[in-house]
């Protein structure tokens, strides 16, 4: 029987295996369906699942940055209805990175961990909508990122069309955990949080968030259908901006967040 070191590093080498095949099929996949073999539809549905698997997987056996790259994968394909080749290359941008890590057999540095992610493509500008834009004001906010954190999928959506159309790159979290962790491996410049979260309330985050010396100069919002006088709102931290979530007061408090960031 083999010592504890040899069976973690079997399991790893397992998921080393796993990973490269799936990124295999991931790619047969976006080939695929780009060249019209296959419907789009179930072939993004199957890159869903195979992104979500490795994300899943990664951190365990010591690939953090593969999956945050999986995850931003998922971002990527989640609004996706077809596959072109301008989309398809994208696609490769993140299996590629995948393939390379894994191949690597270690996680990158910190820095370069952070170097990666915001080099990967984002669907924040799209040339169908540039005539709807000022091109420099969405040119200098796709340098900037900003962090989601909401449990539910139709508030992200909401969010991420709003400030994609004015040409910020986003990522989402879907509770206070994978806030700290994108946190740290990607250094947003700005990030809205839900009020209700699953687990440790989105108050609570942005409160711990406010602290942070290293978010000292980030903009930070809380998105909340609570009154300031509110018992859960009491001694906010003063750099938290307060982004009203009731119908029309939604998209004009977020307007003025978004003020801010250009």
């Amino acid at each position: 029987m083999g010592t504890a070191d040899d069976v973690v590093a079997s399991l790893k080498q397992d998921f080393i295996e796993d990973t490269m095949d799936r990124i295999d099929r991931i790619e047969t996949t976006i080939d695929r369906v780009a060249g019209g073999m296959d419907e789009a539809g179930p072939g993004i549905a199957e890159l869903r699942r195979e992104a979500h698997t490795v994300k899943g997987l990664a951190g365990s056996f010591g690939f953090p940055l593969v999956g945050a790259i999986a995850h931003r994968l998922e971002d990527y394909i989640a609004d996706l209805s077809e596959i072109n080749d301008l989309e398809a290359a994208s696609l490769v941008d993140f299996t590629s990175w995948i393939r390379e890590i894994i191949e690597s057999g270690a996680n990158p540095a910190a820095d370069e961990e952070t170097r990666v992610l915001r080099s990967l493509p984002t669907r924040s500008v799209k040339a169908d909508d540039e005539g709807t834009k000022d091109n420099d004001a969405a040119a200098t906010a796709n340098d900037k990122e900003i962090l989601l954190v909401t449990a539910t999928a139709v508030q992200a959506h909401f969010l991420q069309r709003e400030l994609r159309e004015k040409g910020f790159r986003t990522i989402t979290a879907r509770n206070a955990v994978e806030a700290f962790e994108t946190v740290v491996q990607s250094h947003p410049d700005a990030i809205i949080t839900a009020a209700v979260l699953d687990g440790l309330s989105g108050i609570e985050l942005i409160r711990a968030l406010a602290a942070m010396k290293t978010l000292a100069d980030k903009k930070l919002g809380l998105l909340t259908s609570f009154d300031a006088n509110h018992p859960d709102m009491e001694g906010l931290p003063s750099n938290v901006a307060i982004i009203n979530n009731r119908g029309k007061q939604t998209s004009e408090h977020l307007a003025k967040f978004i003020e801010t960031m250009m």
